[in-house]
């Protein structure tokens, strides 16, 4: 299972085209992305929240991939965990995940689809 395509407002993993934000869990299954977790703490869903990726963690991902958005703009709260996050705009976040499922690794991935 991989992404296929990423544009403003939309991503397509495993030939479906999600046009909201995504959770990818490591078994590959897709929810959405819970923003009122961020919006609660932060205001906005422009900061991800520790508790959004908790959920993840509970998977033992070897890393967690955070798509911050085609412009970047999704940016990391305070967060304190030892899993390895690697934080990219999303069309460059999507390539890494597809890479390091290729090479075997566990990968969780929070993918923001817009900004």
């Amino acid at each position: 299972m991989k992404f296929q395509d990423c544009k403003f407002g939309s991503v397509k993993y495993n030939g479906k085209e999600y046009k909201h934000d995504i959770i990818v869990h490591v078994d590959g299954t897709i929810t959405p992305r819970r923003k009122e977790i961020s919006r609660k703490k932060y205001g906005t869903s422009h900061t991800l929240a520790q508790e959004e990726i908790q959920q993840l963690l509970d998977e033992n991902p070897d890393i967690i991939i955070v798509g911050s958005g085609v412009h970047g703009v999704l940016k990391l709260g305070e967060i304190s965990i030892k899993t390895k996050i690697i934080k990219l705009p999303t069309c460059k976040a999507i390539k890494e995940y597809n890479s390091l499922i290729e090479t075997g690794k566990k990968v969780a991935a929070i993918i923001h689809v817009t900004c």
